[in-house]
């Protein structure tokens, strides 16, 4: 019917992906109703995964590495040295991407820092998948976040998309795999766009559930009545890493 009908389908298929260390990412835009969805039923925690693709202007078709928050690095040295791109010409992109990453990340989540990856399991949403790389980036920067597990989830995804996927992904959960490449506007009936603000109230209100899960589990574990209120996840250092 919509995002949030597909959602509800994935979480039923997503039982295994319950605990406080389970973070499920959407990548922007209408796969956040989708993950939002299924973070609500799984009782765990929502956020956003940002990456953007490092690309010198001269030379805009050869990607050379990934971007990420807190200015973690994934370089293909390959396409660096067959580019023969200066320090210079990176640095400059590098900023440019980065202050993008900072705007877009300001806009879904505030102030707030993003939530932390380290030894978590994560699953990356999507709403329909036509071909594997923003996903397979986002796997890659999830795992230069820290991530001890991988999975994907996505309601539609081309056959040959899901095939690029599985080397690096641990597990991928999806209810249609058309051998034709789907279109979110074939499959969905409400086509309303998601807009910033959307993401940025689905993001509260899944903290807020979860916070308030959480705190009363606590409560009821020590025994006592008093508030509990779980902080934002600290920032994770900066990381460089090589092309997988």
């Amino acid at each position: 019917m919509d995002r949030n009908d597909a959602g509800r389908q994935l979480a039923g298929l997503l039982s295994a992906f319950r605990g406080h260390d389970v973070v499920v990412l959407a990548l922007p835009g209408g796969g956040v109703r989708v993950a939002h969805e299924i973070a609500a039923r799984l009782r765990v925690l929502l956020d956003v995964i940002l990456v953007q693709p490092l690309a010198v202007a001269r030379c805009p078709d050869l990607v050379y590495g990934l971007l990420g928050e807190e200015h973690t690095l994934l370089i293909d040295t390959a396409a660096v040295a067959r580019g023969e791109l200066c320090d210079e010409e990176r640095e400059h992109t590098e900023q440019l991407q980065s202050k993008i990453l900072r705007h877009s990340a300001f806009s879904f989540r505030g102030e707030y820092p993003r939530l932390s990856l380290e030894d978590r399991t994560v699953v990356i949403v999507d709403e329909c998948l036509t071909e594997a790389g923003t996903v397979r980036d986002a796997c890659r920067m999830a795992r230069m976040h820290g991530a001890i597990r991988v999975a994907v989830a996505v309601p539609v995804a081309g056959r040959q998309a899901l095939s690029g996927l599985s080397p690096y992904a641990d597990k991928i959960v999806c209810l249609h795999a058309p051998a034709q490449s789907p279109t979110a506007g074939h499959w969905y009936r409400d086509g309303a766009p998601t807009t910033s603000t959307d993401i940025a109230s689905m993001l509260g209100t899944n903290h807020s559930a979860v916070a308030s899960d959480s705190a009363a589990a606590a409560e009821s574990a020590a025994g006592f009545d008093g508030a509990s209120r779980i902080t934002p996840a600290s920032r994770s250092t900066s990381m460089r890493g090589r092309w997988p």
